[in-house]
């Protein structure tokens, strides 16, 4: 390049290296060029010249190379067909999270105003676009051992259990959380 050594006077003296690599490189980019252009113009074929058994290939490597190629593409697309199903499963996984929290939020309010929790057992469907997913809510006396605190959690606790579910194909999902809301108080 002519002219670009004014250009290069300014430059710390630690960058010098890296512009004799640059020229180095495009030295050896512009041989690569010729070479392949004197590759085109020796080409047996473009002077009319028979091709040779040894310069094309039978069509038993063809088909071959063709058959390798379906293997691979088989699992590749059974690869993306396993991704697709995840990311499908990660969205369901995250929406029933959000709505699993959004439904805990709700029914602590309920047990704000009631003054705490009763006994019993409620389901329901989320409005759209959750309309595919449904919520068990279910309220009961404390099971778990807790040693010295049974007596104590089981007179003024009971164990909530607050499921999400929805259906993937044949199968049905859920996600649930457990834990210990405050008896009402009369």
């Amino acid at each position: 390049i002519r002219g670009a050594g004014l250009m290069f006077m300014s430059i710390r003296v630690s960058t010098i290296p890296m512009v004799m690599i640059y020229r180095r490189q495009a030295r050896m980019v512009r041989k690569a060029v010729l070479m392949i252009l004197r590759i085109g113009r020796n080409n047996k074929r473009s002077q009319g010249h028979k091709v040779t058994r040894s310069q094309g290939f039978t069509l038993v490597e063809l088909l071959a190379a063709v058959a390798v190629i379906a293997v691979g593409m088989v699992f590749i697309l059974s690869a993306f067909s396993q991704c697709m199903s995840s990311l499908v499963l990660a969205q369901k996984m995250v929406t029933a999270n959000y709505l699993l929290n959004a439904k805990i939020w709700e029914i602590d309010l309920a047990h704000k105003v009631n003054n705490g929790s009763e006994e019993g057992e409620w389901s329901g469907t989320f409005v759209s676009p959750n309309e595919e997913f449904n919520w068990t809510q279910i309220v009961q006396p404390v099971s778990t051992d807790f040693g010295q605190e049974t007596s104590f959690v089981q007179e003024n606790l009971h164990e909530e259990i607050l499921k999400i579910a929805w259906s993937q194909g044949k199968v049905s999902k859920d996600i649930s959380v457990t834990r210990y809301v405050h008896k009402k108080r009369e």
